[in-house]
């Protein structure tokens, strides 16, 4: 039966986001999304420099404005999402 009661995950491939789940110091986690799977969203840290972790997308929200990051090995290229 599909669990009805959960949102659609809405985030767009290599969005950086923040993970509530994972604080540190304080601070929400940033990390970049990378798929929807079993209706927890992965994410791999900036750069991709460690390993995804999954996360409920309850506890993820986008940045104000949205940026994007799809390098990878150390190389985030971070920049702002136009549009």
């Amino acid at each position: 039966m599909p669990d009805t009661q959960r949102p659609p995950i809405h985030f767009q491939l290599h969005e950086v986001v923040q993970d509530f789940s994972l604080l540190e110091d304080g601070e929400p986690r940033e990390g970049v999304f990378v798929e929807s799977l079993f209706n927890k969203a992965v994410l791999r840290p900036l750069g991709a420099t460690g390993p995804e972790w999954r996360v409920d997308p309850g506890m993820v929200r986008s940045l104000d404005p949205k940026e994007i990051a799809p390098g990878t090995c150390g190389n985030a290229r971070r920049r702002r999402l136009d549009g």
